[in-house]
């Protein structure tokens, strides 16, 4: 491999060469098959396995598909990890193969045939506990979560750590008009919203862009934890609700109505939960989009926020 390759301009070929050396011998046919924010993921074939490599810069997210293997089962289909190494200047991560179309993807017919799946789906994540003394929000390499308490996370959002990998979102929402008084305005709101009383559960924290794969009327995997948190299960279900204009394909409201028993509770302190949730979302979004110089995306999303609060409240 040539010494001057980094992790984000690996071709097919020097996969294949690394995996050999690394992985097996037998690796054969390895092609790209995606490439999101964070990572590439090529399949190949070792015999009759398929198999997938996902390669990027953050290594800590391929432990966590590592970690989340463990919660595999008929309604959750996690892929399973053969292997994790270093690769170049950054790690791989290889895997089982899951098949299908990504959820966001689907039409209008093939949502409705797949809806009961999902329904299983986000039902299947809240019946995951956390392990006891795990922690709260994102899991470090080991599966720990790296914050006191579920406040503590959802309020670490205010912050633009120099350690993130985002860092300098702060700066950079500065560089338009109203960036600072939105985020502002939701830091506002989730300080007055936290609340420590929830339940104890495994978030996967991303369940679109193209991290579920459905196959007909069933999910064919889901994966890329690199968002895992331990926290309130109703993230998930905020996650679509959230993101829902952006994907009208997918019916959120029949989504939600058939996971009307996902939750027991007083209606109140589930509105207040629930708004908790999509507050964080909107506002680490604000910082992403900020980091990106994406500005259309960020008014966009903030507008989202402001429409999602008026309705909860």
């Amino acid at each position: 491999m040539d010494h001057q390759a980094t992790i984000d301009t690996l071709d097919a070929a020097a996969i294949t060469t690394a995996l050999q050396q690394r992985f097996d011998p037998r690796v054969r046919d390895v092609a790209l098959i995606g490439a999101g924010a964070w990572s590439r993921c090529f399949g190949f074939t070792r015999g009759d396995e398929a198999l997938v490599v996902r390669v990027g810069r953050h290594g800590d997210d391929f432990a966590r598909d590592a970690h989340a293997a463990r919660y595999a089962g008929p309604a959750l289909p996690v892929p399973a990890v053969l292997a994790l190494g270093e690769l170049a200047d950054g790690s791989y991560v290889v895997s089982t193969r899951a098949w299908g179309v990504p959820l966001e993807q689907l039409d209008a017919a093939a949502w409705s045939a797949a809806l009961p799946a999902t329904v299983a789906l986000l039902a299947a994540l809240r019946r995951l506990a956390a392990p006891a003394g795990a922690g709260w929000g994102t899991w470090d390499a080991t599966g720990r979560g790296t914050s006191a308490s579920w406040s503590a996370y959802l309020l670490d959002v205010l912050v633009d750590a120099p350690e993130s990998r985002t860092h300098g979102w702060w700066q950079r929402l500065g560089e338009i008009d109203d960036g600072p008084a939105e985020f502002a305005w939701g830091a506002t709101l989730l300080r007055q919203v936290v609340d420590d009383a929830v339940p104890h559960g495994v978030i996967h924290g991303d369940l679109m862009n193209r991290n579920v794969l459905v196959d007909g009327p069933r999910i064919g995997g889901v994966f890329d934890w690199g968002c895992a948190a331990y926290g309130d299960p109703l993230y998930d279900l905020a996650w679509f609700q959230f993101w829902a204009p952006w994907h009208p394909a997918l019916d959120v409201a029949a989504l939600t109505a058939g996971l009307r028993d996902y939750d027991a509770g007083p209606p109140q302190a589930l509105e207040r939960r629930m708004l908790a949730c999509v507050l964080h979302i909107g506002l680490a979004h604000l910082a992403y989009n900020a980091w990106l110089r994406d500005w259309p995306m960020l008014r966009a999303t903030a507008d989202r926020m402001r429409e999602l609060v008026r309705t909860t409240m």
